[in-house]
């Protein structure tokens, strides 16, 4: 069985993959004081002792935990992790201004899209942060988007605003709020589904050609079924993991 680990700002999303399917995954909140023994506990706790951990790899866009991640991985299941960035195998051409910028959770979403639709591709990550990337007719990463996701523009706004009021992230029931958290939850969370749409158009008219679009991400649930002509997958970064420990482990 292998591990697939993405850490991320907010979250850290746990995949254990077997004969090339996802057969348990687990979610826990990224604290960046954290140790790796208290990572390791964690770990041990979370994941049943009697399955046999065979290989691991890590995808960190937090430097500060990437190493203790990895040795909380070796306590507790005896695997040096692989660890994505330079010097691993992944058959994606990068063409960027700088390659090495690039985050490590962009490039394994990239690689899982690439892996289940080919090319060339459109990719919306709704997390922390909501970007968009594309893997041109050559199958290149060539770059994207990156803007505020909806948990950060949310505090945002009330933060900057006395008489606006904390809301939860769920779409509304239509786009004209009748009420103030109607109102926010309308302007957060539709706003971010037509901004990705729109985005996608546009970029298509840029590049000249059409794209398969591809949605993922912790808030992409809450607006999967306000845009059309998106493939949802909501485990992308762990399944681009996936692909990118097989290239590089020793039975390849």
């Amino acid at each position: 069985m292998i591990l697939c680990l993405d850490c991320g700002n907010t979250t850290i999303k746990i995949g254990l993959y077997a004969e090339n399917s996802l057969v348990k995954k687990y979610k826990i909140k990224t604290v960046r004081n954290k140790t790796s023994d208290e990572y390791s506990l964690i770990f041990s706790h979370l994941i049943d002792s009697d399955l046999k951990i065979d290989g691991a790899i890590i995808s960190s866009v937090v430097p500060l935990l990437t190493n203790e991640l990895y040795v909380a991985l070796k306590r507790s299941f005896n695997v040096n992790s692989l660890i994505v960035g330079k010097g691993l195998k992944t058959k994606m051409p990068i063409k960027i201004d700088s390659p090495n910028e690039l985050g490590t959770d962009l490039l394994a979403g990239a690689i899982g899209a690439k892996s289940k639709y080919g090319y060339p591709l459109v990719v919306a990550d709704l997390g922390t942060a909501t970007k968009l990337y594309v893997v041109d007719k050559n199958g290149s990463f060539i770059g994207g988007i990156i803007t505020c996701g909806m948990e950060t523009s949310l505090k945002a706004l009330v933060s900057s605003t006395s008489q606006l009021l904390e809301t939860t992230i769920s779409r509304p029931n239509k786009i004209i709020g009748k009420n103030t958290i109607n109102s926010i939850q309308s302007g957060i969370v539709l706003g971010q589904a037509y901004m990705v749409s729109e985005f996608a158009r546009r970029i298509e008219n840029e590049l000249g050609y059409s794209l398969t679009r591809v949605l993922t991400g912790g808030f992409s649930s809450e607006i999967k079924n306000e845009i059309v002509c998106f493939h949802y997958e909501e485990d992308l970064v762990l399944d681009g993991l996936y692909e990118i420990y097989k290239l590089n482990s020793k039975e390849e």
